[in-house]
């Protein structure tokens, strides 16, 4: 994981503050999230206009998904008022209820492949 230099705001957790760092891996640095980084339950969430969910060029979209499953992250890009978006992050485990887990991308992979 690429070191972070950037500041940690006093009410994010352990969990929370590896989200933010998956977020600034994910956005090209903390300076290019554009919007205020804010507790969403027990993960963050951005309110942006800028995020470009591609999967090759501008492949935001594609580098948000290896890292997700990478790091075990639940990674949801949602609606969020007129012209914006919500992204919100979850740090999970590889095991447990569904709600708590999250799979490797070659279990992700395997699963989709298989179906019809």
């Amino acid at each position: 994981m690429a070191e972070h230099e950037f500041y940690r705001a006093e009410w994010m957790t352990e969990d929370q503050f590896y989200c933010f760092q998956m977020l600034c891996d994910v956005m090209g640095g903390g300076n290019h999230l554009c919007g205020v980084v804010k507790p969403h339950s027990r993960g963050i969430e951005l309110n942006t206009r800028h995020f470009y969910a591609a999967t090759y060029d501008f492949d935001q979209l594609t580098k948000a998904v290896i890292l997700a499953h990478d790091r075990c992250i639940r990674f949801e890009i949602a609606p969020s008022g007129p012209g914006m978006i919500k992204i919100v992050l979850f740090k999970r485990q590889r095991e447990g209820r569904m709600f708590e887990r999250h799979p490797t991308i070659e279990e992700a992979i395997a699963k989709h492949r298989s179906q019809p």
